[in-house]
């Protein structure tokens, strides 16, 4: 499967107070923002960045001896000036903060500023900076280079960002408005959210020059685009690296999403601004895997890898990352609590119902159940079988020091239990609350409590249970039912251990005719009994049918103990611990059952695989691939790519027969899978990142 880091991380920390409170409704209240105008100066064969500018702050009701800035540790040489008030004009001091979060050379810096004087209260302020940087290295969302340069304002700083008071969250930073000035070039594009007032010959010339009117985190894309462009109430643009044919599809799939997200979440946040309009823009696969995503949203567009502009339209991949138009991008978490929940967990709860939105009921069981095609690691089945292996977390409390478990929960569990807690309310009036609060709301922090309060308030009853049993507890329900059929009634009775859970579930009755019933049992204590009159003979009874709500089933149980020792090897490779997972795979096929139904050693090969993958030693990874490969059981969903390893090392080793047999053979696995699974485009991106080795 291919990875989806998404972004929007959201880590503790400790601020000082500088800057007045945000107004209640923001885009009213202009003043409140910073104003930039800036310069800025992209060299890419040079990996570096230059610029320069200046940025004025409103007034504030106290003096201030000092400000709080940050800026991407990947910047050097950064200077800044105090040029008003005129009393505390001069050279400002800088005392530099470096955050405890974050790998090196992803973190974003916190400057102190000491103006030469006291800032007097009642005096806005204007500073002028200067800075340069970048590098080969990559940042969160951010890179600069001849493939391609990006940058994602609100995830790192790669422009002097003015901190919040008191906000207790890692990304802190304030919007603003003013004008950007880029020089990049000639034959590149920049792509900036902003009114564009460059002239036809600037940009030939490479000078792109925006005007943002209203606050955003500023944000861009540089490189040599094509540009395509469809009208409408939103109107959608693209921006190439090469040429697709399959741009069409692509953008009447993202305007489906954005008119299915409408309806739940409210209006298009940035459809209000002048610089409206949605945009989805291409960066290379690899750099954007090192910058740490494979989509990464922005105030009024998106990043892209090159490989999901190669495949067919993704639902639930365009779903996540345009619902964070909403939720990370005009609604931003306030405080510790809630991590996760209020951005990446709202944004794949709007992926699910994009999803079941445009594709319909039965994709989104499947989705609910085993994942999306081509997106397999955000279901309950994933989740559940994460807890055998002891991978799991309170919802409410998320660690924002553990990014790799906190993403994993909150994007299977969080999503499910946002859908439920939609399904406990009502469909519609849930919308109508997130449509009133995104309206309330918009481009402010809100914190996990009054997220919940406005929720119970609309919902018009007390859902403190629904908060305590779901956020508050690890796991998921188990459920046992056992029925029996006197004459023409059935007498069921469902148990469970504690912690008991309380749920409003369906059960279905289902005959030898296609004959079935299906009625509601509020499930609560330790047992539940429910007695139906029937008209029918009663071939079974069943819970939850179409998995409505998160639970063990017998079947999930048993095949997530099976799977186990592949599951604890695939934890440890997948944060980068090569050598545990080399010793979890190896004690696994140590320890094989005799029998082996559920493809446990297909599973553990092809794990093992990986790890010589990761270490290069292509012959060693050869081999394991075709153990997996003869196998006595295959698992369907991850048989294309074992066959894309096989295509890796393949091309590794320059051996081209086993490369086209490899490829054949992803498409006939895919095709067996049901397609969609993402492994035909990442063996197509293979053959075409380069030649064989000679």
């Amino acid at each position: 499967m291919k990875r989806c880091v998404l972004i929007f991380l959201f880590l503790i920390a400790q601020s000082i107070s500088v800057y007045p409170a945000q107004p209640a409704n923001p885009t009213a209240s202009l003043e409140y923002f910073p104003k930039y105008d800036l310069d800025i100066r992209i060299l890419p064969d040079a990996h570096r960045l230059e610029a320069m500018g200046t940025v004025r702050l409103p007034a504030t009701g106290t003096t201030r001896e000092k400000l709080q800035l940050a800026l991407s540790e990947l910047m050097v040489d950064f200077n800044v000036e105090v040029m008003q008030p005129a009393i505390s004009a001069g050279l400002a001091k800088l005392e530099k903060n470096e955050r405890p979060w974050g790998r090196k050379g992803w973190g974003t810096t916190t400057w102190t500023m000491l103006a030469p004087q006291p800032i007097p209260a009642g005096q806005p302020v204007v500073l002028r900076f200067s800075y340069q940087g970048g590098g080969e290295r990559t940042s969160f969302a951010f890179y600069l280079g001849p493939e391609g340069s990006f940058g994602a304002g609100s995830l790192t700083a790669w422009y002097p960002q003015i901190e919040e008071d008191d906000v207790k969250v890692r990304l802190r930073g304030i919007r603003g408005t003013g004008a950007l000035r880029f020089s990049v070039p000639p034959g590149s594009t920049v792509y900036a959210m902003g009114n564009r007032r460059s002239t036809a010959e600037e940009m030939t010339q490479g000078a792109f020059r925006f005007e943002i009117s209203n606050p955003i985190f500023f944000s861009f894309a540089a490189a040599k685009y094509t540009r395509l462009q469809r009208s409408g109430v939103i109107p959608i643009s693209v921006y190439l690296l090469r040429p697709r044919q399959n741009i069409e599809a692509l953008m009447d799939g993202c305007l489906k999403v954005l008119n299915a997200l409408s309806q739940e979440f409210g209006p298009y946040p940035f459809g209000l601004y002048p610089i409206s309009g949605f945009a989805i823009v291409e960066v290379p696969t690899e750099k954007a895997d090192s910058a740490g995503f494979s989509g990464a949203s922005v105030d009024g567009f998106m990043f892209g890898n090159s490989t999901y502009f190669d495949q067919e339209f993704n639902t639930a991949f365009y779903g996540h990352e345009i619902s964070h138009q909403w939720w990370g991008g005009s609604i931003r978490r306030k405080g510790p609590r809630g991590a996760y929940m209020l951005d990446e967990g709202m944004a794949q709860y709007g992926s699910l119902r994009a999803v079941e939105r445009v594709e319909g009921e039965e994709a989104a069981e499947r989705f609910r159940r085993t994942g999306y095609p081509g997106w397999p690691e955000y279901c309950a089945f994933t989740y559940l079988s994460r807890t055998v292996a002891e991978f799991d977390h309170q919802l409410a409390d998320l660690p924002p020091e553990n990014d790799f478990l906190s993403r994993r929960v909150c994007n299977s569990k969080g999503m499910l239990v946002w859908d439920m807690l939609s399904r406990t309310v009502g469909r519609k009036k849930f919308s109508r609350i997130l449509q009133e609060l995104t309206r309330q709301s918009a481009f402010q922090r809100v914190s996990w409590e009054e997220f919940l309060q406005t929720v119970n308030d609309g919902a018009g009853k007390d859902l403190q249970w629904f908060y305590a049993q779901w956020f508050g507890r690890i796991g998921a329900p188990a459920w046992q039912l056992s029925w029996k059929l006197e004459g023409r009634t059935i007498r069921g009775t469902i148990t469970q251990k504690p912690p008991y859970y309380r749920a409003t579930i369906d059960v279905q009755a289902v005959g030898s005719k296609y004959e079935h019933i299906v009625r509601t049992v509020e499930i609560a204590g330790r047992q539940t009994e429910f007695t139906w009159r029937v008209d029918f003979g009663v071939k079974s009874v069943n819970l939850d049918p179409h998995f409505f709500t998160l639970h063990w089933t017998p079947e999930y149980r048993t095949e997530a103990i099976a799977l186990l020792p592949y599951t604890k090897g695939d934890l440890k490779i997948s944060q980068g611990q090569v050598d545990e997972a080399h010793k979890e795979f190896k004690t696994g096929l140590d320890q094989m059952p005799v029998l082996d139904i559920y493809g446990l050693r297909f599973m553990l090969e092809y794990g093992l695989a990986a790890v010589f993958i990761e270490k290069a030693k292509m012959e060693e990874a050869k081999e394991h691939i075709q153990a997996a490969l003869i196998s006595p059981t295959r698992r369907g969903d991850t048989l294309p790519w074992v066959y894309v390893q096989l295509a890796k090392t393949a091309k590794k080793l320059n051996d081209q027969a086993t490369l086209r047999w490899a490829v054949n053979a992803v498409t006939t696995a895919d095709a067996a899978a049901g397609g969609r699974t993402g492994a035909i485009e990442e063996v197509r991106s293979l053959l075409q990142s380069s030649k064989p080795n000679q």
